[in-house]
């Protein structure tokens, strides 16, 4: 039996026990176990892991909010998220975060079993390696005249100790161009640290970012260095700067002016030597005039800017990047799906992608994995703006049984795979049987002849 290393935040306690029962006899012999979204990335950065499990909803943050930051940071985890209640927008949304599947009782010892069993197929047998070195120079596939021009610009300021800011919409590869710099400068042996702004406790920014000393403040039982001396000689990654709280975006302005931080509860200076790239997915001048953002700090940021244009903007990348897509979730998923119809290609063509690469990536993915031929077809894509018709969504209402939901969203999925019931049973999760059988029984309720 393979061994697995497992991340999973959980809030009870009793789903905490219950899940290391579970899991002990599904290969999984180390159990790391996280009740915040906080905790559980921290822990990821302190070491790698094959399998991330949270629960839909968790004390600081959402569980899909952490699938997100969680697969931008381990691109190679398997991400799975689970509720005892659970909504379809919550498994669609945990799906175009990247989660890989959605347990809606995880009580259910047959379900966990079946997830983590999935998951075992679709994971490296170890949990190390090249996902995981920030010093490995990162691929960035593109085609794009603009892009090119910025990555151009990237490698020559990458070895300067100049600021970079790097701005973007969500999905556009924002992390990943920060990681491109670290790689291709003279820091690429020192550590490359990464936080995200918007996911820090206002409480416990400041500590995060610049340490304290043991006794600093309640609770604070032991010296904590920060992301600013973790950094060291290396990159320091602040991502969603514009989240950041008014008063801690002074302190970081002091320490990029002075090159100096000063831990929670200490009254001597640390000399800092880290490059820092800042992230936005913001209008940074708009934050300014809004009075969200310190002037002063966005331009001591803005000293290099990056942007990445939208996907919409390089429509040239997407047979690129969906053909590597297609290479990359076939391997790992052992199908046979080996090229895109031309009548694929183009939907996805006519397609805005308010979600950037990450959503054609996630499309992709699923698609790999509802299709069962050598082709990608239309059939095996869900995308979020579909041509020619809009989108139904189920119409789940209160007071409705749990027949009339399951009916509903079984003449839904049918709609959105048009009729192909392979795929529908898929999506579905029952087999090709048990959804004939339902389609028979909704006949006979209305009179129908059954097949």
């Amino acid at each position: 039996m393979r061994t697995l290393t497992a991340l999973l935040a959980v809030n009870d306690a009793s789903l905490r026990k219950h899940f290391s029962e579970v899991l002990t006899k599904n290969g999984v012999q180390q159990c790391v176990f996280c009740k915040g979204g906080q905790d559980a990335l921290e822990a990821a950065e302190k070491q790698p892991f094959q399998i991330l499990y949270t629960d839909l909803v968790l004390e600081d943050m959402s569980g899909v909010e952490l699938v997100r930051q969680i697969r931008d940071r381990c691109p190679s985890i398997y991400p799975l998220v689970g509720a005892c209640r659970g909504t379809a927008d919550d498994v669609v949304s945990a799906l175009q975060a990247g989660a890989a599947d959605f347990i809606i009782d995880p009580f259910e010892k047959e379900l966990i079993g079946q997830a983590f069993a999935k998951a075992a197929g679709n994971v490296p047998d170890s949990p190390a390696g090249k996902a995981f070195d920030r010093n490995i120079p990162k691929k960035v596939i593109t085609q794009d005249k603009t892009l090119l021009s910025v990555l151009g610009i990237a490698k020559k300021v990458a070895s300067s100790t100049a600021t970079i800011l790097v701005t973007g919409e969500s999905g556009t590869g924002k992390e990943l161009l920060a990681s491109f710099i670290h790689a291709h400068s003279n820091r690429n042996g020192e550590p490359y640290v990464a936080i995200n702004c918007a996911a820090l406790p206002e409480q416990l920014a400041e500590s995060e970012l610049f340490g304290h000393e043991k006794g600093a403040f309640t609770g604070a039982i032991s010296k904590k260095i920060g992301k600013f001396e973790s950094a060291a000689k290396g990159t320091l990654v602040l991502d969603e700067i514009t989240e950041m709280a008014l008063p801690l975006q002074a302190k970081l302005l002091r320490a990029l002016q002075e090159r100096e931080i000063v831990r929670l509860g200490a009254n001597h200076p640390i000399p800092i030597d880290a490059r820092v790239v800042a992230i936005s997915n913001q209008n940074m001048k708009r934050a300014v005039t809004s009075g969200a953002f310190r002037e002063d700090l966005y331009y001591r940021l803005n000293v290099i800017p990056l942007t990445i244009p939208p996907l919409r903007e390089r429509k040239n990348d997407i047979p690129l990047l969906a053909d590597y897509f297609l290479k990359r979730f076939s391997a790992r998923n052992a199908s046979p799906m080996s090229r895109i119809s031309d009548q694929a290609m183009d939907l996805m063509m006519q397609q805005s992608w308010p979600g950037n690469v990450r959503e054609l990536e996630n499309t992709i993915e699923r698609g790999v994995l509802i299709g069962g031929g050598a082709e990608l077809s239309p059939a095996d894509l869900i995308v979020d703006e579909p041509i020619g018709e809009p989108c139904r969504k189920p119409s789940f209402s209160a007071g409705m049984t749990v027949r009339e939901m399951e009916k509903e969203l079984i003449y839904n999925t049918l709609d959105a795979v048009h009729d192909n019931r392979t795929h529908a049973a898929k999506m579905l999760g029952i087999s090709i049987r048990t959804l004939r059988n339902k389609l028979n029984e909704y006949r006979e309720e209305l009179e129908l002849p059954a097949e």
